[in-house]
C-alpha cells in the first residue's frame, strides 16, 4: 500500500495546530478477530482477552525501499517504522474517527493556547518530553530534546542521501529554509531549551504544524548510530519503539524482536506479539493461500481484486475481512514537460476516452468512481455534478485531439507498477487510449523501482500515481501531487504541474482558520487546477486485508493502515 507518499503515502487533519481540530473518521469497518477452533472457551483468546506470545507473519509482495524515516514515504514502509520509532505526538488507536484523535507519544502533552503550548500569535510550539524514554540497544540510552532537533534537522538537511521527500511539511518553521538551502549549519526555529523541552518557532501560522509533526518523517533517530551506520542505515533502523530490528534479508524477509528498553508510556496496550515477520516477494494470490493454510498471519497487500468476492463471501473467511474506504485517490498522470502532454486540450482529451466505470467492474468494486482531486470523506470533495470534471465521451476525446494538432493520435509510453490492481487497470487505460488513435505501449516494473522511475524528470509521459492521506486537509493532497514545490525529482508531482495563482492560494490557506472561508478557498483551487487537466483522477480506493483465525484485535487504522502493536496471537 504505497503513500505519495501519503503516501502523499499521501496520505492525515486540517490540523488543531492553532484553533480548532478537524477531526474527521474514516468510517473504518474494523472486524474483529473470530477465535481460531482449536481455542477452548475458557481460554484468554475466546474470552478476547489478549495474550502474549508468539511471532506474527505479515506478506508483502514488495519490501519497503528504506526503512530510514527520513526518506520513506510508501505505506508499507511506515507501518513498519511504526513499530520501530517514536514521535512528539500521534495518533489513538483504533478504527474510524477514533484513530484520527491527536495524541502525545513523546511529548507528555498535545500543545494547546489552553495549556500554554502554543503562544505567540499561534507561532510558538513547546513541548515537553517523557522521562525514560531510551532507544533500542545496543544505543541504550535516554533521549533528550537535542536527539528531536537533530532528527528534524537531519531530514531538512540537504545533505542528507536519499533526498527526504517530506521537506515541504516543514518550511514554515523559522530557519528551515535557509537550512534546506545549505546556508546555515542548524535551524533556528527549533530550540533545545533543556534536555525535556523542546520550542519550534514558526515564521507564520501554520494550521498543519502538529500534524506534520506525527508523520515519519520526524521519527526519533540517535545521532550516533546513524553516523555509525552511514549509507547502511536507509536498513539498519534503530529507534524507541516497541520493536527493533533482528535481521533484513532482502528479498526475502524483515524480522523484528521485542525492544527491551521501550515501556508503555502512553497508557496504550503493551506489544503483544513476541516479533513480527515480515515476508517479502510474495504476490497476494499466493499469500491468501498461505494465510488460509496457517502460514501467515496478515495480508500486507490488498485482496487480489480476482479474489475479492470469492473471499467477501466465503462462510468461513468474510469474518476475517477488514474493508474500509480510504482517503486516497488512484489517478492517471500526465508530464506537462513532455509532447504532446504540454497542451492542455491533449490532456483534456485523454480525460474523456478513459472509462472510469469499466475501471471499477475490472478492481471488483473495491473502489469507487472518483471525477475529482478530493476523495469523498476529505474536507472539500464536492458531491453530486458539480464535482464531475470530465467523463467516458470517446467522440468528444478524438475532437480535442483533432483540435489539438492530433487528428491521428500519437504514440507514447504508458507506465505502472506490477502489483494488482494497476496492471489490469493500465492495460484497461491502454486499450480505451487506442479507441481514439493514441498507441500507447505499457511498461511494467516492480513497485519500488516505479516510485524511482516517476521521480526522474523526462523518463514517464504517462502513468499510474496514488495520493494517500498524510492528514485529512485538502492542502495535503494539492501540495502532495500538484504543487511546485513537489514538481521536482522526487515522484510525488510527476505531471510536472504547477500554476501561480494556486500556488498564491495555497500558501494563504495555510494561515486561514475560517473552517468555511478556507473551504471555499480549496474549492477554487480545485477547480482551476482540473481546468487545466494535469491528471485524470480514476477511483478512490478501498483499504482491505485478511487477517488469520489464530490474530485478535485486528482492524485497520485510518492513518498507518496496520497498527501491529495491537494485534495479538492465540497459539
Amino acid at each position: 500500500m504505497s503513500r505519495h507518499a501519503g503516501r502523499a503515502r499521501s496520505a492525515p487533519l486540517a490540523r488543531a495546530a492553532l484553533l480548532v481540530v478537524l477531526a474527521l473518521g474514516l468510517a473504518l469497518s474494523a472486524c474483529g478477530g473470530g477465535s481460531s477452533s482449536s481455542t477452548s472457551p475458557s481460554s484468554p483468546a475466546a474470552a478476547g482477552t489478549p495474550v502474549k506470545g508468539g511471532t506474527m507473519l505479515v506478506s508483502y509482495m514488495s519490501e519497503p525501499q528504506y526503512l530510514d524515516p527520513a526518506a520513506d514515504w510508501e505505506g508499507n514502509g511506515w507501518s513498519i517504522e511504526h513499530c520501530l520509532y517514536n514521535t512528539l505526538l500521534t495518533y489513538a488507536s483504533g478504527s474510524g474517527s477514533a484513530g484520527t484523535v491527536l495524541v502525545p507519544d513523546m511529548a507528555t502533552e498535545v500543545p494547546t493556547v489552553a495549556n500554554g503550548g502554543i503562544t505567540n500569535g499561534g507561532k510558538t510550539y513547546t513541548f515537553h518530553l517523557r522521562t525514560g524514554i531510551k532507544f533500542a540497544p545496543p544505543v541504550d540510552r535516554e533521549v533528550t530534546t537535542a536527539d528531536v532537533k537533530y532528527s528534524i534537522e537531519r531530514m531538512m538537511s540537504p545533505d542528507t542521501k536519499p533526498v527526504p521527500p517530506g521537506t515541504s511539511f516543514f518550511m514554515r518553521i523559522v530557519g528551515a529554509p535557509e537550512f534546506n538551502a545549505g546556508k546555515t549549519q542548524s535551524i533556528a526555529g527549533i530550540k533545545a531549551i533543556d534536555a525535556s523541552t523542546l520550542e519550534i518557532d514558526l515564521s507564520k501560522p501554520d494550521a498543519t504544524i502538529l500534524y506534520a509533526l506525527t508523520m515519519s518523517f520526524c521519527d526519533v533517530v540517535p545521532k550516533e548510530w546513524v553516523e555509525q551506520q552511514g549509507a547502511k542505515f536507509v536498513r539498519s533502523p534503530l529507534g524507541t519503539g516497541p520493536y527493533m530490528m533482528d535481521h533484513w534479508t532482502s528479498g526475502q524477509e524483515l524480522v523484528l524482536t521485542r525492544n527491551p528498553n521501550w515501556f508503555d508510556w502512553r497508557g496504550h496496550p503493551d506489544a503483544w506479539a513476541d516479533g513480527i515477520k515480515f515476508q517479502f516477494s510474495v504476490n497476494p494470490q499466493t499469500a491468501l493461500l498461505k494465510l488460509k493454510r496457517g502460514e501467515n498471519d496478515v495480508l500486507g497487500d490488498y485482496i487480489p481484486p480476482s479474489d475479492y468476492v470469492s473471499v467477501t463471501t466465503d462462510p468461513v473467511w468474510k469474518s476475517q475481512v477488514a474493508n474500509a474506504p480510504a482517503i486516497a485517490i488512484d489517478y492517471l498522470f500526465m508530464n506537462v514537460t513532455m509532447k504532446p502532454f504540454d497542451n492542455p486540450k491533449v490532456r483534456e482529451a485523454i480525460s474523456w476516452a478513459i472509462d472510469r466505470d469499466k475501471l471499477i467492474k475490472l478492481i471488483s468494486g473495491a473502489g469507487s468512481r472518483l471525477d475529482q482531486i478530493y476523495p469523498a470523506g476529505l474536507p472539500g470533495h464536492v458531491d453530486g455534478p458539480a464535482g464531475v470534471f470530465g467523463g467516458y465521451d470517446v467522440a468528444k476525446a478524438k475532437q480535442l485531439l483533432a483540435a489539438a494538432g492530433y487528428p491521428n493520435g500519437f504514440q507514447t509510453m504508458l507506465y505502472s507498477h506490477n502489483v494488482d490492481p494497476w496492471p489490469k487497470v493500465i492495460q484497461s487505460i491502454q486499450n480505451d487510449l487506442k479507441q481514439i488513435g493514441v498507441a500507447a505501449q505499457v511498461k511494467l516494473v516492480n513497485r519500488s523501482t516505479y516510485w524511482t522511475l516517476i521521480s526522474l524528470p523526462g523518463k514517464t509521459p504517462m502513468g499510474l500515481q496514488d495520493l494517500w492521506q498524510d492528514f485529512p486537509d485538502p492542502a495535503d493532497f494539492l501540495v502532495a501531487g500538484f504543487s511546485k514545490s513537489n514538481a521536482v525529482a522526487n515522484g510525488l508531482n510527476p505531471s510536472y504541474w504547477w500554476d501561480p495563482q494556486v500556488e498564491t492560494q495555497l500558501a494563504r490557506s495555510f494561515t486561514m482558520t475560517d473552517e468555511k472561508a478556507r473551504l471555499t478557498l480549496f474549492d477554487q483551487m480545485q477547480q482551476e487546477t482540473m481546468a487545466q487537466w494535469p491528471a485524470v483522477p480514476l477511483y478512490q480506493p478501498n483499504v482491505n486485508s485478511v487477517f488469520s483465525k489464530r490474530t485478535h484485535g485486528f482492524y485497520l487504522h485510518p492513518v498507518w493502515i496496520f497498527d501491529f502493536l495491537d494485534y495479538w496471537l492465540s497459539t
